[in-house]
């Protein structure tokens, strides 16, 4: 029974990359908050989880295709201005 329980919520392949690329993100957002100035970097931490967490039980894949698009441009945005900070 323990067996079915386990393939019911198994992820199909689709939804696997899905998941990985969505915490590959979410990675490198945390990465990138810690660049950011010293008096800035909780906040900026919080804010990265804050925006994850609101969409943490979505499960349309298209939507999830567009919150990390939308999310790889943030982050792209994110680089750039801290790297123009020095």
């Amino acid at each position: 029974m323990s067996g079915r329980r386990a393939l019911a919520g198994a992820l199909d392949l689709r939804s696997f990359i899905l998941r990985s690329q969505v915490l590959g993100l979410y990675r490198d957002a945390l990465r990138a908050a810690r660049q950011a100035p010293l008096e800035s970097r909780a906040e900026l931490r919080q804010q990265v989880r804050n925006e994850f967490e609101t969409f943490r039980h979505e499960r349309d894949p298209q939507a999830i295709r567009f919150f990390l698009s939308d999310g790889l441009q943030k982050l792209k945005d994110l680089k750039g201005m801290l790297s123009q900070m020095g």
